[in-house]
């Protein structure tokens, strides 16, 4: 689930202050095999000027958990070195950053700009449109030099202080339970970059302090991630509707709001920032139309329902998609009221003169 880092006073925890790295390891090194840099520490390509002048974001390999890779997704206010929001997440993907930068964005305001360095994600439309419609600059590293994003020095603060603790842990609920007490502890931790200041204020959080980035209205933030995500509410029977198809999601969750990821072919269930189900679709972006709702995939959380089945279900029996019928609507036949004489124009004219003639013998 999104950790975002809150601001109270340090703690006085068993990790000793946090100095200045140089960089990260790939996913192949682990705390045991850490060695002490010897190369000479290298300057950043900017200067940072003002809290929430620039935000940092990356994504790193933690562990294997039963043969697959759990990460670490952060956002870093640079100014501050202070952790906004993280994740320890099964996947790397759009939907997960885009939880994390919606996350940071309505706590915390806008940055003038975000520094990340070429991956898929950092570069996919939505996540560039996004950023460019709140005016602020998508900004990217020079390959092969990861040392120019500042995250980068944090992870290396995590590979030494966390990962041990990663490697013992037996589910991914445990990873990230222990990845929200790093980022507790990381915030609330003097920092080697604040050593110096005048004001006193040595860890992440008191340097920050109340400080926001430029506001943004949360109505149209959620207008911005509408285009790629939006809620539905799961029936009695754990299905979710969207337009003409119902979609199995989880009886566990029913009468729950969850999340609707739709991106690049792909539809993602989630509830609470953990993945209940993943599917594969096709979107008409043109007709905002979702046209085709196939392979499921579904994953065994801490929501699903402790209710055993009656009767168990193979997936050739098990239907995790359906489809409603296309009804064609058709158009209501308004009937025009139309007032019908009494009696026809001939007899009207003969009753006329028949009354005249009454009331000329009346007269005589």
């Amino acid at each position: 689930m999104v950790q975002t880092s809150r601001v109270h006073p340090p703690s006085a925890g068993p990790w000793r202050s946090i100095g200045v790295c140089t960089g990260a390891p790939g996913p192949w090194r682990s705390a045991r095999d850490e060695q002490e840099a010897t190369s000479e520490p290298r300057h950043l390509p900017y200067r940072l000027h003002y809290r929430h002048h620039l935000w940092f974001v990356d994504i790193r390999y933690l562990v294997k958990i039963e043969g697959r890779w759990v990460y670490s997704i952060c956002i870093l206010e640079g100014y501050s070195r202070t952790i906004l929001a993280g994740m320890a997440s099964e996947h790397q993907d759009l939907p997960a950053l885009l939880q994390l930068l919606f996350a940071a964005l309505s706590t915390y305001g806008c940055p003038e700009g975000i520094v990340s360095d070429h991956g898929a994600v950092f570069r996919a439309d939505d996540y560039v449109a996004i950023l460019k419609a709140l005016e602020i600059e998508p900004k990217y590293i020079e390959l092969r030099k990861p040392w120019q994003n500042l995250i980068e020095a944090q992870f290396k603060v995590q590979l030494r202080l966390a990962d041990f603790k990663f490697e013992q842990a037996g589910t991914v609920e445990e990873i990230q339970r222990l990845h929200a007490a790093f980022i507790e502890t990381f915030n609330t931790t003097r920092h080697g970059a604040h050593q110096d200041r005048a004001d006193s204020r040595r860890t992440p959080v008191d340097v920050l302090g109340w400080v926001r980035g430029r506001a943004v209205d949360p109505e149209r933030l959620r207008r911005l991630f509408g285009r790629v995500q939006f809620l539905r509410t799961v029936n009695p029977y754990g299905f979710i509707s969207i337009q003409r198809f119902y979609i199995y999601a989880e009886p566990g969750l029913s009468r729950q709001r969850v999340a609707i990821w739709i991106y690049e072919g792909q539809l993602h269930i989630e509830y609470r920032e953990t993945l209940i189900a993943r599917y594969r679709c096709a979107y008409d972006q043109r007709q905002k139309r979702l046209r085709e709702v196939s392979h499921p995939t579904l994953y065994t959380t801490v929501f699903a329902s402790p209710q055993l089945e009656l009767i168990e279900l193979d997936d050739t029996q098990w239907i995790k998609v359906q489809q409603r019928a296309w009804h064609r609507r058709t158009q209501r036949m308004t009937s025009l009221g139309e007032q019908l004489m009494l009696v026809g124009l001939g007899t009207s004219a003969l009753v006329f003169f028949y009354v005249q003639a009454l009331g000329e013998v009346g007269r005589t």
